[in-house]
């Protein structure tokens, strides 16, 4: 299990759709009272695998695995090889947002972020972890399935790649979408030479058009 820090509190306020208030005493406490209970009832933790990589204009054979879509193989191209992990909060979280939500609407709310705001710090993590195992390659920005034109449906066979059903207790809905909630899927490309700086976030988000951060000028990662 990884140990997770405190959660970053403009990170979860930016989350809320709310801007940080450092002398905000009531808000402060109930994000403290939120994360305190969410950080007992979960149980962070990661895998991932290193395949080699074979990028065609059609997309990326990556292991077993074929990534469908132009962005990931543009996101891929020079990479000789690329991690697949998968990080998740575990079942815990869900549980203690729903459990938060069942006491007013405000600290369902605040828990949520706060989650949103440790699976990226449990990413983040993962990523020097792992990528300190290569020390001699250049890594691409991690690319999960929903970005561009990499459907979400590759959610399935990457989950299958890292048995991360019986290992992490991820599964899916029926529409692609990560059970437990707070889990993230994401593919990292390995490169022995530096590599380029591609589109990244809105530029490739499905939801940009729509995305309630664009609307006052923010971002969401």
């Amino acid at each position: 299990m990884t140990e997770l820090s405190p959660a970053d509190r403009r990170e979860v306020f930016r989350y809320m759709g709310m801007r940080y208030d450092e002398n905000d005493i009531h808000m402060q406490k109930l994000a403290d009272e939120c994360e305190r209970k969410l950080l007992k009832a979960v149980s962070p933790k990661y895998l991932y695998r290193v395949l080699p990589v074979s990028v065609t204009e059609k997309g990326v054979s990556c292991g077993e695995v074929f990534l469908e879509g132009k962005d990931i193989a543009a996101h891929l191209q020079g990479c000789k090889q690329a991690v697949i992990f998968c990080a998740t909060l575990s079942a815990g979280a869900d549980l203690a947002i729903r459990q938060a939500s069942a006491l007013d609407v405000l600290s369902g709310l605040m828990t949520d972020a706060i989650a949103n705001a440790l699976v990226e710090q449990l990413c983040d993590t993962a990523e020097r972890e792992m990528l300190s195992q290569f020390p001699d390659m250049f890594p691409t920005w991690r690319f999960s399935p929903g970005y561009g034109d990499l459907p979400l449906t590759v959610q399935e066979p990457l989950l299958q790649l890292l048995n991360a059903a019986k290992r992490l207790g991820v599964t899916l809905s029926e529409s692609s979408l990560l059970i437990p909630t707070k889990t993230v899927t994401a593919i990292i490309g390995l490169s022995d030479r530096p590599v380029p700086k591609g589109k990244k976030g809105c530029a490739v988000c499905n939801l940009s058009a729509s995305c309630p951060y664009r609307v006052k000028g923010e971002h969401c990662s």
